[in-house]
């Protein structure tokens, strides 16, 4: 059944742009709708700490969805509340451009000039502010879908770094949005969604020349089984206290990837290392999967075997020669003492 908006309250109405409900009010939080509508209810001339008060959220809530709005470009930050404002019953446009009070952004920096190819992450760029962003976004779709559809993976609002970091890996290192995405997405899964984190990962496929939706397929398979095998072996190696280093991490690629020796075989060289050594230590493990390459061991069954050898080589090497009689080594002794060492 239909329902109405009950008569005599319109006549307190106010204006809200169409696009907030066609195209963000699926996607926005409560909290950002609801400093949103406050905003639009007061012309958008509202300090963030009295809507703070109104709205009996935290500070940095209100800030957090003030910041939202700002990256979709429906709110945008002035000294000044514009001359005139929305009437209550002038039509909505299509997007709201809104003024509030807060703390001065910084000036924004000058455009950076898109380069032809893609720009390794390593190389220092100039941070892209909200302003340029926004500017960005009215002139090029894919930014603005960028940001709408990054905002949905990442299950919050996008705050100014991360604005940034979408922006820049698009329009400056030259990944299409399906890649961009499909990188967040990978990401948001390993529990890892800060800025940081991504762009690492960013700067590992650009240097790798992965640049199509099959590649970061193909890269994030192989990563995600580098990671399962690595958990594997930090398990058989009774590693649970701390996550592994940079040089382990690397010695089990190599054995895993390089010398393709299985789990199974890495433990038995582990416990091999355990009884030499006494504790865990990788350069000598590294030393017997090493060995057992170079001998074309490839399985525990053989490595088994080559263990039994070299214990019974070891055995014979530490039996003791057959005792001399007393009566040998006193004459030995007594020449010795009386003419010297025997040559």
């Amino acid at each position: 059944m239909p329902y109405y908006v009950d008569g005599p309250l319109w006549s307190s109405a106010f204006a809200v742009p169409g696009s907030i409900v066609d195209q963000h009010l699926k996607l926005c939080g409560g909290a950002s709708l609801k400093v949103l509508l406050l905003l639009l209810r007061r012309g958008g001339d509202a300090d963030l700490g009295e809507v703070a008060s109104f709205l009996n959220l935290p500070h940095a809530d209100v800030q957090d969805a003030v910041n939202y709005w700002v990256h979709l470009g429906v709110l945008r930050q002035t000294e000044e509340a514009p001359d005139s404002k929305p009437s209550a019953t002038a039509s909505a446009p299509s997007a709201a451009i809104l003024s509030y009070t807060m703390e001065e952004e910084p000036p924004p920096e000058e455009p950076q000039p898109q380069p032809a190819e893609k720009s390794p992450l390593r190389i220092q760029r100039r941070r892209l502010t909200t302003r340029q962003v926004n500017e960005m976004g009215r002139e090029d779709q894919n930014i603005a879908y960028l940001l709408q559809e990054a905002q949905g993976v990442l299950g919050k609002p996008l705050t100014p770094v991360s604005t940034d970091t979408i922006a820049a890996l698009y329009s400056y290192y030259g990944m299409q949005p399906d890649l961009v995405l499909m990188l967040l997405q990978y990401c948001v899964s390993l529990g890892k969604d800060n800025m940081r984190y991504v762009e690492k990962v960013a700067a590992g496929w650009i240097e790798a020349g992965i640049d199509s939706h099959e590649k970061a397929e193909g890269e994030i398979l192989r990563a995600t089984r580098r990671q399962s095998t690595e958990e594997k072996v930090r398990r058989l190696m009774g590693i649970y206290d701390r996550a592994l280093v940079g040089s382990e991490r690397e010695f089990i690629r190599v054995w895993t990837e390089e010398l393709c020796f299985s789990t199974e075989l890495i433990g038995l060289a582990y416990e091999r290392t355990i009884e030499q050594k006494g504790k865990l230590s990788f350069a000598y493990l590294n030393g017997i999967l090493q060995n057992w390459k170079a001998k074309g061991i490839s399985t525990v069954k053989q490595a088994r075997e080559e263990m039994q050898q070299n214990l019974g080589k070891w055995k014979r090497e530490q039996s003791p020669a057959p005792a001399k009689s007393e009566a040998s080594y006193d004459m030995e002794e007594l020449e010795r003492l009386t003419y010297g060492t025997k040559e």
